[in-house]
């Protein structure tokens, strides 16, 4: 038993780098708390406290602010304490040492990613290429009605470079969410083409939703990561019910990883692919492009679900991946 307290202590006392999370909102969004403990939304979120999860974590956040174990008294000290004393206390127990932000997901009230350095010494940010598609879109419609495939290929190309020289050390895609893990990189221009037409001229604001457009930003971001050297993250696995699980699985980015123009990528697969972890696991044994990541399995799973995914990463993947 000693040897394990030993790596207790080890893993204890190293200090953690955060790949991959989201911006803090300020204690009155309307983003609500128990958010931070499902995926739910509606009425399936008032089922969340009877998960083990939830029980464990409030357990666990209530030993940390030294207050009951109780939804109603943790929310109670947050708000008496305030953003800052309660992100402090939070990030110095954590030991995490620097953080990279995807602020690509819009929240109530939420802070720039720069704001975080006030927590952690080093703050990097993730670009979700999806996100930043859709704001040149808007940019667009509001001065003009018509756009081409090539004047926006000219905008996107033109907006990454000067963005990535400010701290951005990854670029993100949540394909998984939009039209699934199975990304054809050699759509034509002309699919493209028509599938930007469709979005433009489709809801405001605009979302984009066609599948080939999807495929042709995906691709176009591969060549900037390349030449930046920047590793793409991927959404894979379990997320809200936006998402249709069935085409998240990373087995169908086969297509991707067999492409050579894009074998020296470092694409990243988030969320420890959960449910898929066996074939995640597969995947980053195979291709020396492949990396895991286990955020949002921990802490979202219960302990026997957090330790049964992680194992089943470590069935076949080495472990400097």
């Amino acid at each position: 038993m000693e040897k394990y307290g030993e790596l207790r202590k080890a893993v204890e006392n190293v200090a953690a780098i955060d790949a991959h999370c989201h911006n803090l909102v300020s204690m009155n969004s309307s983003f609500p708390f128990l958010r931070c403990f499902s995926e739910a939304e509606g009425e399936a979120l008032s089922d969340t406290s009877n998960t083990l999860s939830f029980k464990r974590s409030i357990r666990d956040i209530a030993e940390l602010y030294n207050c009951d174990a109780s939804l109603t008294d943790v929310e109670d000290h947050r708000n008496l304490s305030g953003l800052h004393a309660i992100g402090s206390k939070c990030f110095s127990a954590a030991n995490i040492s620097a953080m990279f932000i995807d602020d690509g997901l819009d929240f109530d009230k939420m802070h720039e990613w720069e704001w975080h350095s006030c927590f952690v010494p080093v703050v990097g940010r993730i670009i979700r290429i999806e996100h930043l598609a859709e704001k040149i879109l808007n940019d667009e419609l509001q001065y003009r009605s018509k756009i081409t495939l090539e004047s926006f290929t000219e905008l996107f190309l033109t907006n990454i470079p000067p963005t990535i020289s400010n701290r951005v050390v990854s670029m993100k895609s949540i394909v998984a969410y939009r039209s699934g893990l199975k990304i054809d990189t050699h759509v034509s221009k002309m699919a493209a083409e028509e599938g930007l037409l469709e979005d433009f001229n489709a809801k405001r604001p605009i979302r984009i939703q066609n599948k080939n457009l999807i495929d042709y930003i995906f691709t176009c971001s591969l060549e900037i990561a390349l030449h930046f050297n920047l590793p793409m993250q991927i959404h894979t696995g379990f997320g809200d019910k936006d998402l249709d699980l069935k085409k998240c699985n990373p087995l169908l980015l086969r297509g991707l990883l067999e492409d050579n123009r894009f074998s020296k990528c470092r694409f990243v697969l988030l969320h420890a692919s959960y449910p898929f972890s066996k074939e995640a696991s597969y995947l980053a044994s195979v291709y020396s492009q492949v990396y895991l990541d286990f955020g949002l399995a921990v802490p979202k799973l219960s302990v026997h679900g957090m330790k049964s995914s992680i194992k089943e990463l470590l069935e076949l993947a080495p472990i400097n991946k």
